[in-house]
């Protein structure tokens, strides 16, 4: 095939195989797949070049090796890849927030091989994490609704239970009302400070909700679960390591901060700010740990090896170096990113879209957005966003299309455009969005 001189220089496919990103991944699969997998993969990515020279930025080498990465490994059956584009980073509907590399590979070497079903990996995880944020002892299960089930169980004793917050499903996703069924617990529900100070008679445990929030405080809850000389459990979805406080946004108080301010056990799921695979964590008192963990429910729901490896490597991260884990774990290199960096972003995709033949305009701008929602429980700070006018197509329609795509893109429609939120968007994406906007505007 040849080539205008004019066409930028694109490394070769030796170059591509030596980067990390793709000797990781060629070192799971055979050489044969390598072989027929990658012929062409340059040869496309020029013609792609030749075909929009003017009009496309040519990627990086980083994003090259991730695109061919994709293409060595294959496409997952079902189609299960999608694009973000909500801005919401966490809780963004059924979008699963994806795992580090390293976690991502340790759960396929282990699956590759016959392997030990629970056993060391999940008491390695569990020692590791109750380490890591101060923890006499912590439990790892299957689901978060598993393990605030479990929670419940082990710690009400056939007593009723004080819950602080709302009990409606709606307002935070959690069915209380059917985890105190399973349980045979009668909740009672308090959703101010002055109904707390009358509560009688002392109940068996005392549960904090994410909605409790801002009137009642994790050192409130403590003192006041102390008064009824109960249990505080301070539930907990989306809390991990790191305080988003920390690069700019919103606090949400890390597993130590809980702990220190007096809870008594927190209970969070894995797929949250802690950047790991999508599991239940209860986390504080041996006792209560203890408990849970001699419980029937808990052999039920205990979790298997492939999502033990994969917390077990995301803790590994933290562990051997704090500072460079933000850039390790997805999660936090989108949170992390500074907000200078999504403006650049957006106005340089702006540019790049606006000038597809089929788009009226691209406009880049600042806005307040939500990049965690649990519920009706949100958290919101600076994005930059791009409201995408198409010419000939209505954005509702652009936006079914471009979640109906090989790899969907996952955006909304706002005001008359093509809402796209970079708070949400990895970077590696956004050639890929790009050729999507103009075939669906074509």
């Amino acid at each position: 095939m040849k080539f205008e001189p004019h066409l930028p220089q694109l490394p070769s496919l030796s170059e591509l195989l030596e980067h990390p990103r793709v000797k990781g991944a060629v070192e799971r699969i055979n050489r044969s797949t390598v072989a027929q997998r990658a012929t062409g993969f340059l040869d496309e990515l020029r013609a792609t070049v030749a075909d929009r020279a003017g009009r496309l930025e040519v990627p990086s080498v980083g994003h090259l090796a991730e695109r061919l990465v994709r293409r060595l490994l294959g496409e997952p059956a079902g189609g299960g890849l999608a694009i973000n584009a909500t801005g919401v980073v966490i809780g963004a509907g059924d979008l699963s927030p994806p795992l580090a590399d390293a976690a991502a590979q340790a759960m396929l070497q282990l699956a590759g091989e016959f392997h030990h079903q629970g056993g060391a990996l999940p008491h390695a995880a569990q020692r590791e994490l109750a380490q890591l944020v101060g923890a006499e002892a912590a439990l790892v299960v299957s689901s978060f609704e598993a393990a605030l089930t479990l929670a419940v169980a082990c710690s009400t004793g056939g007593r009723d239970a004080l819950l602080v917050g709302g009990i409606d499903q709606a307002a935070i996703g959690i069915d209380w009302r059917g985890i105190a069924a399973r349980n045979g617990v009668v909740l009672r529900n308090v959703a101010d400070a002055g109904t707390l100070a009358g509560v009688d008679p002392a109940p068996a445990v005392f549960l904090r909700t994410p909605d409790s929030e801002p009137w009642l405080t994790i050192e409130a809850a403590a003192a006041a679960a102390k008064r009824f000389s109960a249990p505080f459990i301070d539930v907990a979805p989306f809390a991990g390591v790191i305080n988003p406080q920390a690069h700019g946004l919103a606090p949400v108080e890390t597993i130590a901060e809980r702990l220190a301010a007096g809870a008594d056990l927190v209970v969070i799921d894995g797929g949250g700010l802690l950047g790991g695979p999508s599991c239940g964590l209860l986390i504080g008192k041996r006792s209560l740990i203890d408990a849970a963990a001699a419980h029937p429910l808990s052999q039920l729901a205990a979790a298997n090896s492939l999502i033990a490896v994969a917390l077990h490597t995301t803790i590994h991260a933290y562990r051997d170096d704090p500072q460079q884990a933000i850039f390790s774990i997805p999660v936090w290199q989108l949170l992390s990113a500074p907000i200078a960096n999504l403006q650049q972003r957006a106005e340089r995709l702006a540019a790049l879209i606006a000038a597809l033949p089929n788009i009226e305009s691209a406009t880049a701008a600042s806005i307040e957005s939500t990049w965690l929602r649990l519920g009706e429980v949100e958290r919101r700070d600076a994005d930059w966003i791009i409201d995408v006018r198409p010419r000939d197509k209505s954005a509702a329609k652009v936006v079914a299309e471009l979640a109906a795509a090989s790899q969907p893109i996952v955006a909304a429609e706002a005001d008359g455009a093509v809402r796209l939120h970079l708070r949400s968007l990895f970077p590696r994406s956004d050639q890929r969005l790009v050729a999507e906007l103009e075939r669906c505007t074509a």
